[in-house]
């Protein structure tokens, strides 16, 4: 009997540890949400959810009500929502009918570590205007 308590004590004691691990391990930071801030009287409004991703990379979600832009090319710029640096730094998938999902290839903690900012452009044809914009902080 004492054999048998003995291992479910350590048996339970190495799943807790395992768990401990785990949560450990996937807490490269929590989701955080951001509110993006509509731009030239587009009436984009809207969130950007930010991921961190077991692999090192964030999952960039975008969800916005798209007033009247079917697809908006949205990317990742070094700079803020009033001095961008138009060379991207991170491309992300289109904004098309209102989402976008896209999985970037640095950690949450890098891309909050830059002054950068996520901007929506109105359409393929008219990339220089901008119908929204957030600083990730």
């Amino acid at each position: 009997m004492r054999a048998v308590m003995k291992r479910f004590a350590i048996g339970t004691a190495i799943l807790v540890a395992l768990a401990a691990l785990a949560s450990c391990s996937s807490s490269a930071g929590e989701p955080r949400t951001l509110t993006l801030r509509t731009l030239n009287d587009s009436g984009v409004t809207g969130e950007v959810t930010l991921a961190p991703l077991s692999n090192g990379r964030t999952q960039v979600t975008v969800e916005v009500d798209p007033a009247g832009h079917p697809n908006m090319p949205a990317h990742i710029h070094p700079g803020t929502c009033d001095e961008l640096v138009p060379q991207p730094e991170h491309a992300l998938e289109s904004v098309v009918d209102g989402r976008s999902t896209t999985e970037v290839a640095a950690s949450l903690d890098e891309l909050l570590a830059d002054t950068v900012a996520l901007n929506l452009h109105s359409s393929n044809t008219q990339m220089e205007l901008y119908t929204a914009c957030i600083e990730l902080r």
